[in-house]
């Protein structure tokens, strides 16, 4: 089971967030703490970047993560809107 490395950028955005969708967030988190891949997740890489993956919050919201140095950390990079990933993951 990997273990999760907040950076500034994921904790300033989600302390912004309704606590409802802090639930959200904290259930994702959960699943991806257990596994990367469960299939509710939807995780996949985000197109054009080097190593950066996106998974499923919600159907409008993701949150980012790459592998840290080790392959059992994932560092989690934004959380936030499908659309916002476009532009910047």
């Amino acid at each position: 089971m990997p273990s999760i490395e907040y950076t500034a950028n994921f904790k300033r955005r989600y302390r912004k967030k309704t606590d409802e969708m802090k639930e959200r967030i904290d259930r994702a988190l959960l699943l991806l703490g257990l596994d990367p891949k469960y299939p509710g997740l939807e995780t996949h890489k985000v197109q054009g970047t080097k190593g950066v993956f996106e998974s499923y919050v919600d159907r409008a919201n993701r949150i980012t993560w790459e592998w840290a140095d080790t392959a059992h950390t994932i560092r989690l990079r934004t959380n936030c809107t499908h659309d916002i990933i476009k532009q910047n993951p």
